[in-house]
């Protein structure tokens, strides 16, 4: 339900990017980065019961 979030973030950087905004796209590359890490971290552990 919420996976869309990463693919939502990455296009708007890229979309910055193309619109030749580096620093704002670095920033929503960070929270894309972020994003992917946090439900990384929840589904490893609660779903695939992987000790991190």
């Amino acid at each position: 339900m919420y996976m869309f979030l990463p693919f939502l973030t990455a296009f708007i950087g890229l979309v910055l990017v193309w619109f030749e905004k580096r620093l704002a796209g670095l920033t929503v590359l960070a929270v894309t980065v972020a994003i992917l890490m946090v439900w990384f971290r929840f589904h490893a552990n609660s779903h695939l019961n992987i000790s991190l």
